[in-house]
Formats: C-alpha cells, structure tokens, sequence
C-alpha cells in the first residue's frame, strides 16, 4: 500500500536513432547537382561553381590515388626488409 503513495521512477526509454552514410551516394548526388549547374551554365548562368565542383573532385580522387600508391610502396618496402631479416637469421 506505501508502494502506491511514492511515485516510482519509471525506467529510460532508448531513443536510438541510426545515422546511415551512404558515400557513393553523397558523391552522385553531388555529380547530378554539378551536371545541373553546367547545363544552367550553357544556358547563360555563371560557370564558376561548376569549375570549382569538377577541380574539387579531381583533387580528391587523385589525393585517393596517390594515398593507395604509397601504401603500397610502404607494405612492399616492409616485406623486403622482414625478408631479408628472415634470410639472415635462418641461413647465418
């Protein structure tokens, strides 16, 4: 009976909401809106965003592309060298 005189906290509720990223889908969404601002281009509007979007997408595919070759110049350099250990130590 004192149970119903006391207000009992009620449990937290969990409000997760999930965050999905979609990157491709960022990236063509972005293509569609630079297509669209260079057809409006053609059409007499300015042309400086379209620039700014294609030298912005150049820069970062080509910042990926030499990443991807230095890590993979350092994991070849690592392998040569762990060899080279691995030879002197069993063959010495």
């Amino acid at each position: 009976m004192i149970r119903f005189l006391f207000k009992q906290p009620q449990p937290r509720r969990f409000e997760y909401k999930p965050r999905f990223y979609n990157e491709r889908k960022e990236q063509l969404n972005a293509r569609v809106e630079a297509i669209k601002k260079e057809t409006e281009s053609e059409a007499g509007q300015s042309s400086e965003e379209v620039l700014r979007s294609r030298i912005s997408h150049a820069w970062k595919s080509n910042s990926h592309r030499r990443a991807r070759s230095r890590s993979n110049k350092n994991v070849l350099i690592i392998v040569v060298l762990l060899s080279i250990i691995a030879y002197l130590i069993l063959f010495n």
